[in-house]
């Protein structure tokens, strides 16, 4: 591996260091503590800043690049706020094992005082922001530190289970002149690649010759490149597939082994379940633990803490997911297809799946014509009108995202989002998405409460000129919390009030939002104009433009009709 001798300031230190990692773009939030570093973009090129206006955008940004880019992408921020500020994406990123490396400047206790703006107050450390949403965190005092920090955090980052982490640079060593320096790039470490051959034939064996098996997929799949393994395994064995938590992307969702989502589905009555990759979330108590009558439960990952934590493992991997399916699939004979019951399952799949997508696509134009707007018909309206190679971008939780027909090759439809739960995901992984696949086309869809999170991305997006389509499901509704306030039930259920879920009173107008950012969009009141206007989308995309439609959609389910707010006092 080339090592290079390179002599200047730890800001320019960071930066060779940087570019011998092939970082293409370092996400950020400008800051004056940080000017080593800014400065070092004048005398070392080769990464491109991209400025977004909140730390939670740098954050979301970066998710999004590591994830459509499958590389590690890297963070700058402002300090001991800047870096809270951007900590509720950051806690997305960990939830999800992102690899990303984050980065402050650092006001320390010692040097700049006890009580110092925008540092962390006395007796604590900026560590303390991060420490339980980081895979790993450092401090660097030292200028002739911190091409090693850098180049371990990066090797950390991408080792598995892969995750953020976080580096703390003292202004002073940022500004320290004169370092000499040893620049590397650094690797994830290998983790072993020959799994334990009894298990493997047990896994097999169990396969094999169940009689009810279930298959669920979780995204350690796609981050490992065991796309193609997985389908072999599945249509071999002729298994039914689940996906996890919001994982519409974690398999091909037209496949005729596709059975849904897990938390959507019954989790009872398998003789085998296998999990693969799949990241749970689950309560850890008796009510939810889930396959409890299971014969058999095996567990196939490269994060140990998702195998065996919230329900026990019969047999399991722990290992690169990618070759463990690849080993595993070595030990299928072509004559076990001709086995009677896998004969029979693979016919039952293939059935089950048409009668499905039947389903969906009846149900979705049974609204077509519904004024305003159904869910349903929107998120079919996508599928059937999008780029079937489009990369969507979701922050959703009750809309139709289900529908588009997301898969494992290059020119289907993935999907890129977060099961975190922290709002203001959307916008910032849009952009980084678009940067990591410039070549694709990038659509955004996401709720109207997401954008409000996050509504200064506009801009970033009209700077860098990133062509991405941005979807708005405008019920003016925080919907989720509605419907689970109303599954709770209580007088709010009882009076069909919901405190502070409508967004309506007044309403956003997304369309000017994004204007005055440099964006053009259009309203969409009727289903009879939304094929017509997403063209119009797809079209502004394919000139280099971003484009946004505020799509107008009913609210459903319990409440929907609830427009009540608590008004203040008329005398305040």
């Amino acid at each position: 591996m080339s090592r290079t001798k390179v002599s200047g300031t730890g800001g320019e230190v960071l930066m060779h260091q940087l570019v011998a990692q092939g970082v293409e773009y370092a996400f950020t939030n400008t800051g004056s503590a940080e000017a080593g570093f800014f400065d070092a973009f004048l005398t070392v090129p080769g990464v491109q800043p991209i400025l977004l206006l909140a730390e939670s955008l740098v954050l979301s940004a970066a998710d999004g690049y590591a994830k459509a880019a499958n590389k590690p992408s890297f963070v700058n921020v402002h300090l001991a706020a800047g870096t809270r500020q951007g900590s509720g994406q950051l806690q997305n990123s960990y939830f999800d094992g992102t690899p990303m490396v984050v980065t402050a400047a650092m006001r320390d206790n010692g040097s700049f005082g006890d009580h110092n703006t925008l540092g962390a107050s006395g007796g604590f450390s900026q560590m303390g922001a991060v420490e339980d949403i980081t895979k790993n965190r450092w401090e660097v005092t030292d200028g002739g530190g911190i091409a090693m920090a850098t180049r371990r955090a990066f090797k950390e980052a991408m080792t598995m289970p892969t995750g953020p982490v976080y580096v703390a640079y003292s202004s002073p060593a940022l500004d320290q002149t004169g370092i000499e320096a040893t620049i590397q790039a650094a690797q994830g470490l290998e983790v072993a690649q020959t799994p334990n051959g009894g298990t493997l034939e047990k896994i097999h064996d169990a396969l094999l010759n169940a009689e009810n098996p279930l298959v669920v997929v979780g995204p350690d799949v796609r981050n490992s490149g065991g796309t193609r393994e997985m389908l072999d395994l599945v249509e071999n064995y002729a298994l039914p597939v689940a996906v996890g938590f919001f994982d519409y992307g974690g398999f091909p969702m037209q496949h005729p082994n596709y059975v849904g989502p897990i938390d959507g589905m019954s989790d009872k009555g398998y003789d085998v379940v296998c999990c693969i990759g799949y990241r749970q979330n689950t309560r850890a108590s008796a009510e939810d633990e889930k396959f409890t009558d299971a014969g058999m439960i095996i567990g196939i990952g490269q994060d140990p803490a998702m195998l065996g934590n919230t329900f026990a493992l019969d047999l399991d991997v722990l290992g690169d997911v990618n070759h463990t399916l690849r080993a595993l699939n070595a030990l299928w004979k072509p004559d076990h297809a001709n086995l009677a019951h896998i004969q029979k399952r693979k016919m039952g799949l293939g059935e089950q799946s048409a009668a499905r997508l039947a389903k969906q696509s009846d149900g979705a134009l049974s609204h077509a014509k519904d004024n305003p707007i159904h869910p349903m018909y929107l998120g079919d309206a996508m599928a059937r009108n999008l780029a079937s190679n489009s990369v969507v971008v979701s922050e959703n939780f009750r809309a139709f995202d289900h529908l588009m027909p997301f898969g494992y090759g290059d020119n289907d439809m993935s999907l890129v989002r977060t099961a975190g739960g922290s709002l203001g995901y959307g916008l910032g992984s849009a952009i980084g998405a678009q940067l990591a696949a410039p070549d694709r086309p990038v659509v955004l869809s996401i709720g109207d409460g997401g954008v409000m999170y996050s509504s200064s991305g506009f801009w970033t997006m009209a700077r860098y000129s990133l062509p991405i389509l941005t979807v708005v499901w405008n019920n003016m509704n925080y919907q989720t919390v509605r419907t689970n306030f109303a599954a709770w039930g209580g007088n709010m259920k009882d009076q069909n009030k919901y405190p502070e879920t409508y967004l309506g009173d007044p309403a956003i107008d997304f369309v000017l939002l994004a204007k005055a950012q440099g964006i053009e969009g259009e309203h969409v009141h009727e289903p009879g104009e939304l094929e017509a206007a997403l063209q119009r989308g797809k079209d502004a995309q394919a000139t280099g433009e971003p484009h946004l439609l505020d799509v107008h959609i009913t609210t459903i389910g319990d409440g929907a009709d609830s427009t009540w707010h608590k008004a203040i006092a008329a005398h305040l």
